[in-house]
């Protein structure tokens, strides 16, 4: 508890709220409409009819350059660093064109490696019946209530390395406003060992267990402000990944 408050009184934690708050509004893959509505209608319009090869090539450069603005206006540098300030308890490594970054520290003799991916979009079917085999019949209305919030998640793989060779590995999914420990495995995995052995779904345990690691989890700065960066940053990377890929595409076309 001592560690978990002493993370929420960092400098930094307000910072990561406030991006969370200022953050642009989520893109799904493939990208909602843009408000510019009626421009993307007449842009799309033209396309009913056949058109020759050039004439075709030309037109799609069209709808991705009002894509790329689109984007443009979207997209945020963001220098994170400063941002932040000092006493983020994890050091960040991203790699552009790629969908995921990875979070690391030392703490005592473990090393934490943090796995996070871009948005998914949540599926509300599944989320309902998963949380509906975590809880009671008495909680189960407001639950489905948090469910319908949620329409994306960011997935997570947190790694808690023992030693060089043995590590412990918990799949989640970190909603907007939860943390859900979808499963336990250990590592490392590879194709001599029976993967039913080493993973267990968190649902199927005991609720004090999955109480217990969610302390865990907690205890080693996988807290809600670290939660509400990964959102802010990974949101901000998806942007910058479709702005990336379109500029790949209308490199493409025009060759």
């Amino acid at each position: 508890m001592a560690i978990s408050s002493a993370l929420r009184r960092a400098p930094w934690a307000a910072a990561a709220r406030g991006l969370l708050a200022s953050r642009s509004g989520w893109r799904a893959r493939p990208p909602h409409p843009h408000p510019h509505r009626a421009e993307r209608s007449a842009l799309l319009s033209s396309l009913s009819a056949p058109q020759p090869g050039a004439a075709a090539d030309a037109q799609l450069l069209r709808i991705i350059n009002y894509e790329i603005s689109c984007a443009q206006q979207d997209c945020k540098k963001r220098d994170w660093a400063k941002e932040l300030g000092e006493g983020f308890p994890f050091e960040i490594h991203d790699t552009e064109g790629t969908n995921r970054i990875t979070l690391t520290r030392r703490d005592q003799k473990e090393r934490i490696e943090v796995e996070a991916f871009l948005p998914s979009p949540a599926d509300s079917v599944e989320q309902n019946g998963e949380q509906e085999d975590q809880v009671g019949d008495d909680d189960r209305e407001g639950h489905g209530s948090n469910a319908a919030a949620n329409q994306y998640y960011i997935p997570l793989v947190v790694k808690i390395h023992k030693g060089t060779t043995s590590s412990l590995e918990i799949s989640c999914r970190s909603y907007p406003d939860e943390l859900a420990i979808e499963s336990l495995a250990f590592g490392p995995r590879d194709g001599s060992v029976d993967s039913s052995d080493v993973e267990a779904r968190i649902s199927n345990l005991p609720k004090e267990f999955q109480q217990a690691f969610n302390f865990y989890l907690k205890s080693r700065a996988i807290s809600s402000d670290v939660m509400d960066f990964l959102h802010a940053y990974m949101i901000n990377k998806e942007c910058h990944e479709y702005l990336a890929w379109l500029r790949k595409v209308k490199g493409l076309i025009k060759r």
